[in-house]
């Protein structure tokens, strides 16, 4: 996070955790690019908007399981289905839920609305062939990638020329054959021979 990003982070006053806000931000920045012809297609922006609520989605449920702790015994587990929103300690609050989610969504509408951190260019700016950078215990680790199985199999070459001069071939039964004649004797699949009657 840059200095900048820190600042406008901080500011944001919220008594809630705000993991979030970088993704307002993306979202405000892929907008900003679409209106300025960055991304070309809606499609693309909503492609991109998609990948990014699956991965704020994670982050939500990750700290929903650092929040809400799983009882152990099965029983518990039974009881807290039956009633998931009743008065006990374990239940979810619900005016609680709904003053965060109103909370929320207030400060990403109105205090966040197309602000973005200051863009600055990074260390890879300019670099096409960037590689993050890595410890040295990380190092060895670092391995080619995997380019399938068959990225070493020839193709045969072929020459247009001669498939031009090549009579024009028809496909007949699964059998190749100019369009002129009928198929050759070599050509004609051989039947296997009938067992004679008894």
């Amino acid at each position: 996070m840059t200095a900048d990003e820190r600042k406008l982070f901080d500011h944001l006053k919220s008594p809630h955790l705000k993991y979030w806000v970088p993704f307002i931000w993306f979202g405000n920045l892929a907008a900003k690019a679409r209106k300025e012809g960055r991304i070309r297609d809606s499609v693309d922006l909503q492609s991109l908007m998609t990948e990014m609520n699956r991965y704020r989605s994670w982050c939500s449920l990750l700290f929903g399981y650092d929040w809400v702790g799983i009882p152990l015994v099965y029983t518990q587990v039974a009881e807290q289905l039956i009633n998931p929103f009743g008065e006990d300690d374990d239940d979810f609050e619900t005016n609680w839920c709904i003053d965060r989610n109103l909370q929320v969504s207030l400060l990403a509408v109105d205090e966040m609305h197309m602000s973005l951190p200051k863009m600055k260019r990074d260390i890879y700016w300019d670099d096409s062939a960037a590689r993050p950078p890595y410890t040295l215990a990380a190092a060895d680790y670092c391995i080619p990638s995997f380019l399938g199985s068959t990225v070493q199999m020839g193709i045969p070459s072929f020459n247009p020329i001669l498939l031009a001069e090549r009579p024009l071939m028809l496909i007949n039964n699964g059998l190749g054959h100019s369009s002129s004649e009928g198929p050759s004797e070599a050509e004609r699949p051989s039947r296997p021979k009938e067992k004679d009657a008894w």
